[in-house]
């Protein structure tokens, strides 16, 4: 069908050129016509040419214009001429102006004018073109080659030119050689150049005979004109007359010609004669001296091109006319022998012919018989190869033929022999009766003739080479017998005649180290296994080496291993029944069953398992077989191990067992096996630092929740705790008491803590700090094990630990506010829970000043006025109000703090701010209205605690913002000056400036019960600076309490407190009430008796002598420090 459509293509193609060769035709025609009309007009204006008109109107040009239209007319018509019968009007002067044929004196007596032998379509066309200069360029090439004879009769040289033309254009493949013919006939050289080119283009695709046409001298003109090689040209037209034109030049070209060779092929005329049989050319040829022995372009010669050819007739001619036998072929590089064993004869006088040439060859004087070719094969090889019984026979008689030459590929003649594989083996018979060696061996791969039989599947040929006596247990190079060869081929007979002809079934191969018997059965030949165990058995008696099961290949796999990887369980059967352990060690000391769980050969291990293979078997640097069969996650190997009663309880080299094993590696498929099989889901086993602990605990430690989750719903002990271990070791896990829901929990592991509740774990049990799970829970800050662990019923949310915190004290500390919310969800009454100190969580986020906390608490809506459970039963604004937070004291406020509540001492939060010194505080609690007028339980109010705790920028602020009553006592009687006098520090003096600014007309003297003043307290207290403020202010120097106790009679330790005060006195102070006299320079009460001293007081502006009191006056004469001088000296 593919060529079919070939040859449609091919003529499609053909016609579509060919339209395109008619098309181009035409058009030179249309061109050819215009380059003729244009010459015409040249001609014509050339002629006629004047300066002074126009060409049109010339003379010339009215004369052809005349003359076109006379044709076939009457007018003026002087002359007929008579064409084919027919008369034609014509004009003398016409005729005579064309061609001196035709001339006036040889037509002046004439009227009628024949032409004969002229046909009438061609005179007619001859006619026209006189008159009108016109050939119609349709006309074909017969008429033009007619017309142009005519034209040449009448010599009509412008008439030849214009058919010359007009053919030229026609010259194709098919005219090409008559229209070359018809040119030299007519003397048309530019045709007959045109034609020429034709030919010389399109002579491969024309046959001789058409060139039968052309005269020998004319061939041999167009053959030396055009073609390189005219001799080459001649012999293959099979034109004799061109071949002795060619051979008449008697120069030295001729020598050079008759040698030539000729095209890619490197054809010489003698060869190019002898190829097509012209007998009588070649004896021309060699008669003129060509070369028998001529070489072709790739170096052959004559006899050595035609015999290659099985031209035997070209190659008898050349014997004939003595061609040289010793030639050798460049190509193959071997003999004339070499070339003849390729030979045939298709005819009865083709093999008479090479019957003899055999003959002459081998008897002709060639001595290289043993030669070898390109590739090393001898004739007696390629007699063999090409079956040429006659020259084989030739061979063999002769005595030096060597028959253990070895060619390229390493084979002998005899190889070739026995691949022929006919029933009768005539070339390897007489071969090996000849002496041929049937155990040569092939240099490349090592094989034997018997291997490379076998290889090459040649049955009866290795048998027939085991019968001449063949070693059988030769190996090659890569260590393959015979037998495994025949093994591997699954030749199952020719595996038995070598097992009985004493072959070893235990050689190895180099490479892989297989057996014939590896080899039977990775290819799966039963009938080659049955053979192979069948001489294990000894059926024939002919057993001479015993076959050996445990031999190993070089992937550790014996014949039985081998079987089951591939699934060959019926073998693997044969191989257990005859004598194969399944129990069998491989090199790595590994049993089969381990090879077969680590491979993943699941059905290879069942196999083994079902056939009795110990599943307990313990080998050295090997897991057992339950371990190995876990990690691979062989399912149904556990399970049958597990059936066949594998040990549940042994430990792999890190120590754990099955279970936890099957658990690590994610085969809860295999771990339900185990269990359902009575595995320990506790199974304790050594823990950290040497402690005791059950899987459980592990899998938490190791916060692996699939392993705890897995345990717990398969009923382990969920409350157990870790114990010491052998010798104590282990002693602090164990002391800890954490059950695995504290470890669940310490961890994060939400699903362990879930499983854990749902499988009934104890969810307060307490660890050695008295933590629960959730202390633990809130403390790591787990959310979510806080929610599961809030959602059992039996939570206890106020067991503290050892450190009286709850788990709700532990999520305010850590700051764990969704916690914290969590647990105000479940229980809001947590939050009132106190610590040891009696604070809850908002009196120690106040205490803290933990901002974020305590407006996490409001958020909560904790109670803003619990108070605390100590003694002093303060509330949050009273804790707030002492740690001076505005932010706090604000927002308590707003959240409904009660702003007068009062502690057990009955403080408001006004006390505890003024007791503290904070100004801003107070300002803010008399903003939101507090009770300024409140009493404590001493009838202090806010400014008696200011005025105590020195709280200077407090006083301002409650004497400034509040309606205080500042003159109010105590319930002892003390107003705020005493109080200042009594607890006044270093700022008492500001303190009574501030007072005295805010109060001018505050009572300065004013007593307390006991009669004692302001400047009487101070002294008392030693307060310098205080008693000189109180003086400034007005204070009497000499007033006494009720005791009649003064500052000149409080017993001091030293009197230079009120030798300083007497010393700064800088204007007369106020007088003493008494009925005695006053001293006029410190104002208590004189009498003659106490005091004798008059003298002037110049700093109160006194000149005249006054009465002074001795200390006094000791103080005006001696000044201070002459007196602390005398002090200091009597204390010496």
């Amino acid at each position: 069908m593919a060529t079919l459509n070939d040859s449609t293509d091919e003529a499609k193609t053909l016609v579509e050129m060919e339209q395109m060769l008619s098309s181009l035709r035409e058009e030179y025609r249309k061109v050819q016509n215009s380059l003729i009309e244009c010459e015409q007009k040249y001609e014509i204006l050339q002629a006629s040419v004047d300066f002074d008109e126009l060409p049109e109107k010339s003379f010339v040009r009215r004369l052809v214009m005349n003359t076109r239209e006379l044709f076939e007319s009457e007018i003026f018509s002087d002359l007929t001429v008579i064409l084919d019968g027919h008369e034609v009007p014509c004009h003398r002067y016409v005729l005579a102006a064309r061609s001196d044929c035709w001339n006036f004196s040889a037509m002046a007596n004439m009227t009628a004018l024949n032409f004969d032998n002229i046909s009438y379509n061609i005179g007619y066309i001859l006619l026209k073109w006189i008159y009108t200069d016109e050939v119609d360029h349709r006309l074909d090439e017969v008429m033009l080659i007619e017309l142009m004879q005519v034209a040449k009769r009448f010599k009509l040289s412008q008439l030849i030119e214009r058919c010359e033309r007009l053919l030229i254009a026609c010259v194709d493949k098919k005219n090409c050689i008559e229209l070359y013919k018809h040119a030299y006939e007519l003397n048309a050289p530019r045709l007959m150049e045109s034609a020429a080119s034709k030919i010389y283009s399109f002579r491969n695709e024309m046959s001789p005979d058409r060139f039968d046409i052309l005269p020998g001298v004319l061939l041999h003109e167009l053959l030396e004109s055009k073609f390189k090689y005219p001799l080459h040209e001649a012999i293959l037209l099979q034109r004799k007359d061109a071949v002795d034109l060619c051979l008449a030049d008697k120069g030295p070209k001729l020598c050079n010609r008759l040698n030539e060779l000729m095209n890619v092929h490197g054809d010489c005329p003698l060869a190019l004669a002898l190829a097509s049989r012209q007998e009588a050319t070649c004896r021309t040829l060699i008669d003129h001296g060509a070369d028998v022995d001529a070489k072709s372009r790739n170096g052959d010669t004559l006899l050595l091109y035609f015999l290659k050819k099985q031209d035997y007739w070209a190659c008898e001619f050349l014997l004939q006319h003595a061609a040289r036998l010793d030639c050798v072929d460049p190509v193959g590089g071997g003999n004339l022998l070499h070339v003849l064993a390729a030979c045939k004869a298709e005819s009865a006088t083709d093999k008479e012919i090479l019957d003899s040439l055999i003959q002459r060859f081998l008897s002709g004087g060639i001595s290289a018989i043993n030669s070898t070719d390109s590739h090393l094969n001898t004739p007696l090889h390629l007699s063999i190869i090409h079956d040429n019984m006659a020259l084989f026979n030739g061979l063999m008689k002769i005595q030096q033929l060597d028959l253990e030459i070895l060619n390229r590929e390493g084979l002998p003649a005899l190889w070739y022999a026995l691949a022929k594989n006919d029933a009768e083996f005539q070339y390897a018979s007489a071969l090996v009766s000849r002496g041929a060696n049937f155990n040569a061996i092939r240099p490349r791969s090592g094989d034997t003739l018997l291997n490379l039989c076998v290889i090459d599947g040649l049955l009866e040929a290795a048998i027939y080479l085991i019968k001449k006596g063949a070693s059988v247990d030769v190996p090659n190079a890569k260590g393959e017998t015979a037998l495994y060869l025949a093994s591997s081929s699954g030749l199952d007979q020719l595996v038995q005649i070598l097992l009985n002809s004493g072959a070893n079934p235990n050689v190895q191969t180099k490479e892989n180290r297989d057996t014939p018997l590896h080899v039977a059965i990775r290819c799966i030949y039963t009938h080659v296994i049955d053979s192979l165990l069948g001489e294990k058995a000894g059926s024939n008696g002919c057993r001479r080496v015993p076959l050996l099961f445990e031999i190993y290949n070089s992937n550790d796999d014996s014949a039985l291993s081998l079987a089951i990887s591939l699934g060959f369980y019926s073998v693997a059967d044969k191989l257990i029944d005859f004598g194969a352990d399944v129990n069998a060690k491989m090199p790595d000391g590994r049993s089969l069953l381990l090879r077969f769980i680590s491979n993943g050969t699941v059905e290879g291990a069942l196999y083994l398992i079902k056939k009795g293979c110990c599943p307990t078997a313990v080998e050295s640097n090997s897991p057992a077989p339950l371990f190995l069969a876990i990690e691979h996650g062989v399912t149904s190997v556990v399970s049958a191990l597990c059936q066949c009663g594998a040990d549940l309880a042994a430990k792999n080299a890190n120590g754990d067992s099955p279970l936890w094993y099957a658990l690590c590696s994610n085969h809860e498929s295999i771990a339900d096996i185990l269990v359902e099989h009575g595995a320990d889901v506790d199974c304790w086993s050594t823990g950290p630092n040497g402690c005791m602990q059950t899987m459980l605990h592990r899998a938490i430690d190791e916060n692996d929740e699939r392993i705890a989750c897995y345990l717990i719903k398969n009923k382990c002990d969920v409350n157990a705790i870790r114990k010491e271990g052998p010798c104590g070791s282990g002693h602090s896990e164990a002391v800890e008491k954490q059950t695995p829901l504290h470890m669940a929990a310490t961890w994060g592991l939400l699903d362990v803590v879930s499983a854990l509740i749902a499988y009934g774990a104890s969810i307060n049990a307490q660890d050695s700090e008295g933590k629960t799970p959730l202390h633990l829970a809130v403390i790591n800050q787990h959310l979510a094990i806080t929610e599961r662990l809030l959602q059992s019923h039996h939570i206890d949310l106020n067991m503290p630990d050892k450190a009286g915190l709850t788990p709700f004290a532990w999520a305010v500390q850590g700051k764990a506010d969704q916690i914290c919310v969590a647990i105000l969800k479940r229980n809001p009454q947590v939050a009132l829970q106190v610590d040891s100190a009696g604070y809850n969580v908002l009196h120690n986020a106040i205490k803290k000043q933990d901002f974020e906390l305590f407006l996490f608490l409001l958020s909560v809506r904790v109670d803003v006025n619990v108070r605390t459970q100590d003694s002093e039963r303060l509330s949050p604004l009273h804790i707030a109000c002492r740690v001076g937070n505005d932010l706090i004291i604000r927002n308590l406020l707003c959240a409904g703090s009660r702003i007068n509540d009062t502690t057990s001492s009955k403080q408001t939060a006004l006390h505890i701010a003024a007791q503290n010194d904070k100004a801003f505080v107070c300002s803010i609690l008399l903003e939101n209205k507090i009770d300024a007028t409140a009493l404590d339980n001493e009838g202090n109010n806010a400014l008696h605690v200011a005025v105590q705790y020195g709280s200077l920028e407090c006083i301002q602020t409650l004497l400034t913002e509040s309606n205080i009553n500042p003159f109010l006592t105590n319930s002892k009687g003390y107003g705020i000056l005493h109080l200042l006098g009594l607890f006044g520090k270093e700022n008492a003096a500001s303190i009574l400036v501030s007072i005295k600014c805010i109060i001018p007309n505050y009572p300065i003297e004013m007593p307390d019960p006991d009669g004692n003043t302001l400047l009487l307290f101070a002294f008392m207290n030693e307060n310098y600076l205080l008693c000189r403020e109180a003086i400034r202010a007005g204070a009497c120097v000499g007033v006494c309490n009720r005791h009649f106790v003064s500052i000149f009679n409080y017993p001091m330790s030293s009197p230079k407190l009120l030798f300083r005060i007497l010393d700064q006195l800088d204007h007369e102070p106020k007088w003493a009430e008494g009925d005695s006299c006053s001293d006029r320079h410190c104002g208590r009460l004189l009498c003659t008796k106490c005091s004798e001293h008059f003298l002037p007081i110049l700093k109160y502006d006194i000149p005249k002598p006054v009465r002074v009191c001795n200390v006094c006056y000791d103080v005006l004469t001696s000044g201070v420090m002459m007196l602390e001088v005398a002090i200091l000296l009597s204390f010496v």
